[in-house]
């Protein structure tokens, strides 16, 4: 970045050209500028269906400010005009508004309590065992070829084959559904896609859902459709498959892929990793959370004339929540731009966010990055790069989406 002044954090480019989100520029404002006012581009389209353009919007890169306009939903709202950078209007807002994010806070906090029960604890220690023998099995299967391509072939596999178990959604579409999140992700490039993945998506939930209503079982989608308290309407259930989609394996996706990634960028932090994995690996994965921030930013609206950390906010403003800078505040983390598996503060991070939406899966994400990373460090303990990575071209996450990879082949290959 030539010009800081110049900078709009709508660029999609800016995500690939750092190698994630924008630190130096972050940084900038959070001295100078800490809520900055970033207009809206027309240089900077959005390929999101339905959406009318791009929001302007206030940026906040504190630490504390992301942390209080998080916590209050009834000042902040993520129902009022939705969570993301681009403007949704009318109909197609009220469809956005379905969303389990984009709810009204009494809704949420409603389907919240029905869907919690397999993201607890005891649900999650029930199938720790099958996490971990998928993840034995995934990893082993490429570990024998002596190289591969990381994000498609380890990382994304635990995370897909879990979200569908917890679902409910059979085996046969599982790939489908993947290559649905995947797209929906990819909000930038959406016209390399020939179908809209959303239609597609969209259809795939109503027949899942008709499934389920004529079949009932276990699996969480069935107790989202037949449950009688909450009565959701067919776009409700269609966001709600679009949310566990993207979310329910984005981020542990992304966040294996960095994981390893930063390893082989700081090989004494690999080293320390492997002298005691078992007492590193949970502050690790905690610091790669934070160091990495694979959602970057979600967005409010001000539902009446206020201030955030001292600078006056007016009713109907958007406010961007930057998750990225939060987490390198120097005011929270010390020396904030090194990464430090052993860093005493680490799970202070705000990657899964915090408040009433704080993601509900982050036990289940770790509980998969656990099991998957110890099985990468035994079966491929020379892991290396076979060619620098390539960044997500987008203005929301910070993914790495190709990493070739090469190791010595387990068993003689």
């Amino acid at each position: 970045m030539s010009s800081f002044a110049d900078t709009n954090i709508l660029d999609p480019e800016i995500f690939p050209a750092e190698q994630g989100p924008p630190h130096r520029l972050f940084d900038h404002w959070r001295e100078n500028d800490p809520v900055h006012w970033n207009p809206a581009n027309p240089a900077y389209r959005s390929r999101m269906p339905d959406s009318s353009g791009a929001k302007s919007f206030w940026v906040l890169t504190r630490y504390k400010d992301v942390q209080d306009v998080s916590m209050n939903q009834e000042l902040f709202s993520s129902h009022e005009a939705g969570i993301v950078v681009w403007a949704i209007e009318g109909e197609a807002l009220e469809r956005q508004r379905a969303n389990f994010m984009m709810m009204k806070p009494a809704d949420h906090a409603a389907v919240k309590k029905v869907i919690m029960p397999p993201f607890m604890p005891k649900s999650l220690a029930a199938i720790s065992p099958e996490v971990d023998r998928m993840a034995a099995e995934i990893v082993g299967s490429a570990a024998r070829k002596g190289n591969c391509e990381f994000v498609s072939e380890v990382a994304a596999r635990l995370p897909i084959y879990t979200f569908c178990e917890l679902m409910g959604i059979p085996e046969h579409l599982r790939d489908q559904v993947a290559d649905y999140g995947n797209a929906l992700a990819d909000v930038e490039s959406r016209t390399e896609h020939s179908l809209d993945p959303m239609i597609g998506l969209f259809a795939l939930a109503q027949e899942l859902a008709e499934e389920k209503r004529r079949n009932p079982d276990d699996r969480l989608l069935s107790a989202m459709v037949n449950d009688t308290t909450l009565n959701l309407d067919p776009m409700q259930i269609n966001q709600f498959v679009l949310v566990f989609a993207m979310a329910g394996h984005e981020t542990t996706r992304s966040t294996a892929a960095h994981f390893i990634h930063l390893m082989l960028k700081h090989p004494d932090q690999y080293a320390l990793l492997r002298s005691d994995f078992d007492g590193h690996i949970e502050n690790a994965i905690d610091e790669v959370l934070r160091y990495t921030s694979t959602t970057t930013n979600f967005t409010r609206t001000a539902m009446e004339d206020t201030e955030i950390g001292g600078y006056p906010v007016k009713k109907g403003d958007n406010i961007y929540l930057s998750f990225a800078a939060a987490n390198r505040d120097p005011a929270v983390f010390e020396d904030p731009h090194r990464f430090d598996i052993t860093r005493a503060n680490a799970k202070r991070h705000l990657a899964f966010g915090t408040g009433p939406h704080v993601c509900i899966g982050a036990r289940l994400a770790k509980m998969q990055l656990r099991a998957l990373l110890k099985e990468v460090v035994t079966q491929m303990p020379d892991i290396r790069l076979a060619r620098e990575p390539e960044w997500l071209r987008s203005v929301w996450f910070n993914a790495i989406i190709r990493m070739p990879v090469t190791f010595t082949p387990a068993h003689g290959g």
